[in-house]
C-alpha cells in the first residue's frame, strides 16, 4: 500500500512568504523567504509523515478560461502579487528539479483540479493525503483513500480530514460539500454566494434537499413544501433570485477530476544545488530537505 503526499504548492508557498522575512535573501540581496520557508516545510511533512513520495501540484492557470469564462468575477478582486514573491516561484521550481522531486499540473488548470485528478486516479490501495489550506479541496475526500491535511500553523499544526472529521466540522459530508459552497459563497474567489446564506443556511439547504435541483424545484413551489424554506419567503426568493448564479457556480466551484495531469520527476543536478545552496541562499533548506527525504521511516 503506497502513501502519498500531494502538496497545493502555491497555498504553501504564499503562506511561507508571509511567514518569514523579507531579510532572508540570496547573494544578490533578492528575497528567498518564501523558497526557504517551503522547502522546510517540505522537509517537516517528510520527516512527520513518512510518505512514499511527495508530490509538489502547482497552479498551471490560476484564473482558468474554463472558469471565468462561465463567471468572470471569479478571483476578479484579488490583488496582485507582493513584488518580490512571483520570481520566488521560478526559484522553486529550480530548486525542486534539482532535487529531484516530483512535480504536477493540469494544462490551463489550477492545482486544485490537479491534485483532484490524482485523486481521482488512485485505487483502493492507494493513500493520498492533501497538504492544503484551501478548504475547497475538503470535497475530495474519500474514506480510506483521500484525507486532507489542513495547515492551522503552518505545517507543524495539521488538522486532519476524513470523511467524519468533514461533516462534523461543515456539517456536510464531502459529496455534498460543493453544493454547501456554492451557496454559501467564498469572498477570496470573488464568489457572493447566494444573498442571505451563511454556513449555517447552507448547512440546512444540504441537509433538506437530496440535490440542489430539488431545493430550487421547492423554492418555485407555491409553497414551498420543505424546511428551512415552507417558513421563510425571503429565503425561497433569494433562491430562485440565484438561480442562473447558481447554475454558473456548478462549472465554477467543482474541481475537475477529468482533467489532463502532468507528472514529472525533476533532473536531479548536484551542481545546481551547491550553486543553490552558495549563492542562492538556500544552503540550510536543501540540506534539511535533502536528509528528511533519505532518512529511514521508524519501525
Amino acid at each position: 500500500m503506497s502513501r502519498r503526499l500531494l502538496l497545493d504548492t502555491y497555498s504553501l508557498i504564499y503562506r511561507a512568504y508571509f511567514a518569514l522575512p523579507r531579510t532572508i535573501v540570496d547573494a544578490q540581496q533578492r528575497p528567498v523567504n518564501a523558497v526557504h520557508g517551503y522547502l522546510d516545510m517540505t522537509a517537516r511533512l517528510a520527516t512527520s509523515q513518512r510518505p512514499d513520495e511527495i508530490i509538489h501540484v502547482y497552479d498551471h492557470d490560476w484564473r482558468p478560461e474554463g472558469r471565468t469564462s462561465v463567471y468572470p468575477g471569479y478571483k476578479a478582486d484579488r490583488p496582485p502579487d507582493p513584488e518580490a514573491l512571483p520570481p520566488q516561484f521560478d526559484l522553486l521550481r529550480d530548486a525542486l528539479n534539482a532535487l529531484g522531486a516530483t512535480q504536477a499540473e493540469a494544462p490551463h488548470w489550477e492545482a486544485d483540479d490537479g491534485i483532484a485528478a490524482l485523486c481521482a486516479q488512485a485505487g483502493p490501495n492507494e493513500r493520498l493525503d492533501i497538504v492544503t489550506g484551501d478548504r475547497d479541496l475538503f470535497a475530495l475526500v474519500r474514506d480510506p483513500v483521500v484525507r486532507v491535511l489542513f495547515t492551522v500553523k503552518g505545517v507543524s499544526e495539521l488538522a486532519v480530514f476524513d470523511e467524519a472529521a468533514v461533516l462534523e466540522k461543515h456539517g456536510v459530508p464531502p459529496t455534498r460539500y460543493v453544493e454547501y459552497a456554492i451557496l454559501r459563497g467564498d469572498a477570496s474567489d470573488g464568489l457572493p454566494g447566494v444573498k442571505g446564506v451563511g454556513e449555517k443556511t447552507a448547512r440546512a439547504l444540504v441537509a433538506a434537499y437530496p440535490n440542489l435541483d430539488s431545493m430550487l424545484a421547492d423554492a418555485n413551489a407555491d409553497p414551498p413544501q420543505g424546511e428551512p424554506l415552507a417558513r421563510s419567503r425571503r429565503l425561497a426568493e433569494s433562491l430562485r433570485t440565484a438561480s442562473e448564479y447558481i447554475e454558473a457556480m456548478r462549472s465554477v466551484v467543482p474541481t475537475r477530476a477529468d482533467v489532463e495531469v502532468r507528472v514529472w520527476r525533476g533532473t536531479g543536478d548536484a551542481k545546481r544545488l551547491d550553486e543553490l545552496a552558495e549563492n542562492g541562499g538556500l544552503g540550510g533548506p536543501i540540506r534539511r530537505l535533502g536528509q528528511a527525504v533519505v532518512a529511514p521511516a521508524d519501525d
